[in-house]
């Protein structure tokens, strides 16, 4: 498969092609036609499947096609918001972002973590945001200040939701979730989804498609410990 069959947007497939890519990964081609489809979905995949492209492609796709709810008086906040466990993963997410956005005039992408001084997040957070991508509890100050409106958040990702779960974001999680619209695609990524990161799934999805690509028993098979 080649990503010209995936009906993205002709200005994706573009940058796409310019960072040097032409066949999707598993993950990809798997869950990037779900996420084209407005479905929302629950993946099982390993750091270094290719993860972090197969949502951000159909969120920008999302951005060219479809108009902002009341884009005459857009009001401050993102359409699309990522939470991911690392300060390391957000500038990650952020990086890809930008690098196949090219195509969209004025794209408008923040990245709130901590170490920054709140004062330039706060400038970014007040006016209208195509992605924000976050640590969940650096924007749980933000939205407990009322500094953040999430109204308008169109599409949320979970990503390495295990991981922030294992770190104890889990109510965290589930403010900033309870501030986005019912309407939300919701998209979660995670090497499991037994257990707590399960429960959370069926608290946050609805009829969402299950995609795995490979068990989180199989991570470590290339490793030999002595």
């Amino acid at each position: 498969m080649l990503f010209s069959e995936l009906a993205l947007d002709p200005r994706i497939l573009s940058a796409v092609t310019t960072a040097g890519f032409t066949e999707p990964t598993a993950v990809q081609a798997q869950a990037i036609p779900v996420s084209l489809a407005g479905k929302d979905a629950l993946v099982a995949s390993n750091t270094g499947s290719g993860k972090t492209a197969a949502y951000v492609l159909p969120a920008l796709h999302r951005l060219l096609t479809v108009p902002r709810v009341g884009s005459a008086s857009a009001k401050p906040g993102p359409r699309v918001l990522v939470l991911a466990p690392t300060r390391e993963l957000v500038l990650q997410v952020e990086k890809a972002v930008l690098q196949f956005g090219t195509a969209i005039k004025g794209l408008k992408s923040t990245s709130v973590v901590g170490g920054v001084p709140y004062a330039l997040q706060l400038r970014m957070l007040s006016r209208p945001l195509d992605f924000l991508i976050a640590t969940p509890g650096r924007l749980l100050d933000h939205l407990r200040s009322g500094k953040v409106n999430l109204g308008q958040v169109e599409v949320l990702v979970l990503d390495e939701a295990d991981r922030m779960l294992d770190m104890g974001f889990i109510e965290d999680i589930e403010t900033i979730a309870a501030a986005t619209p019912a309407t939300r695609q919701t998209l979660m990524l995670s090497a499991t989804f037994a257990g707590h990161v399960g429960r959370l799934a069926n608290e946050m999805t609805r009829d969402p498609q299950r995609i795995t690509i490979t068990s989180h028993t199989d991570r470590h098979e290339g490793i030999t410990q002595s």
